[in-house]
């Protein structure tokens, strides 16, 4: 019994130690190969927003098809180069959606 004693004091005056917690790991910056990523100088107002240049009118993006969407498209709004963004006036332009297809063949907003 006075091992049982012993054994059970010995438990009982341990503390437990705090762990050393690991500090975190940084992770450094990703950093592209040289040569990969050019980056072209700001604009002159960082703020002000450019539209990409439009596709021209006789792509198969603006075809035919996109010219009688556009007409559909003006019943629902009917003058949208009163809205003062240049992209209204690109060949490609949508009033259904106010995106317009850019050369990069895309739908861009307009900005």
């Amino acid at each position: 019994m006075l091992v049982v004693c012993a054994a059970l004091a010995g438990c009982a005056d341990q503390t437990p130690q705090a762990t050393a917690s690991q500090p975190a790991t940084h992770i450094p910056p990703q950093d592209f190969a040289p040569g990969t990523v050019v980056e072209g100088p700001p604009p002159a107002n960082e703020a002000q927003l450019t539209n990409d240049p439009s596709a021209p009118a006789n792509t198969p993006l603006c075809g035919t098809a996109a010219r009688e969407a556009n007409q559909i498209a003006a019943a629902n709004y009917p003058e949208p180069g009163r809205s003062g963004n240049a992209c209204v006036l690109s060949a490609c332009y949508d009033a259904q959606t106010a995106t317009y297809i850019g050369a990069d063949g895309n739908r861009h907003i307009c900005r």
